[in-house]
């Protein structure tokens, strides 16, 4: 299994776990959590997982710094190798947000950082399992996207009057797979 696996496995988890308590503490879902806080525990999830997510090279975790690429990026591992892994995060938003997000990954042109995009998806129920905004990102023609994993969940919503479940989905931008830890 590749790094990018491995990190869209820790931050599924930390989705699915931060529903959970998220249901028994506010009646509410995933969709609860500001953007910024489930960022963090991400990231702190990765660290603390970082053995069975980059072996022996444990990186240096950032979050929130600006790569100069058109703003600060939500989170950033940095291996004293030069290697980086960016990742961007949005939580419930729109088409052109994702997009905004991915360009801004593109913008990175070192060939020594590994580009993840994920978002946490609204969808109803009913337009299971893409409400289009999957397929918008995908089909971005300028920008190499890759599908990582994808993942639906039930969860609560107060806002909405019908069922909503969560689509956790990850993407690498432009391919650098080959980046080693």
């Amino acid at each position: 299994m590749n790094i990018s696996s491995k990190i869209a496995d820790v931050i599924i988890k930390v989705a699915k776990k931060e529903n959970i308590i998220l249901s028994d503490l506010a009646n509410e879902g995933i969709f609860h959590m500001p953007e910024l806080a489930f960022v963090y525990e991400c990231g702190k999830a990765i660290m603390t997982e970082s053995q069975e997510v980059f072996g022996s090279h444990t990186p240096k975790w950032i979050r929130e710094i600006d790569l100069g690429n058109g703003g600060p990026t939500d989170l950033v591992f940095e291996f004293e190798n030069g290697n980086k892994i960016a990742i961007e995060f949005k939580v419930r938003d729109t088409s052109n947000a994702y997009t905004h997000d991915i360009v801004k990954l593109s913008k990175l042109k070192d060939k020594n950082i590994l580009k993840i995009f994920c978002a946490l998806i609204d969808v109803f129920d009913s337009k299971l399992p893409d409400d289009g905004r999957q397929l918008t990102i995908e089909k971005l023609s300028e920008h190499k996207v890759t599908e990582i994993k994808k993942e639906i969940f039930s969860t609560k919503q107060y806002c909405y009057t019908s069922p909503v479940s969560c689509v956790v989905a990850l993407w690498s931008i432009d391919d650098y797979s080959h980046i080693k830890t």
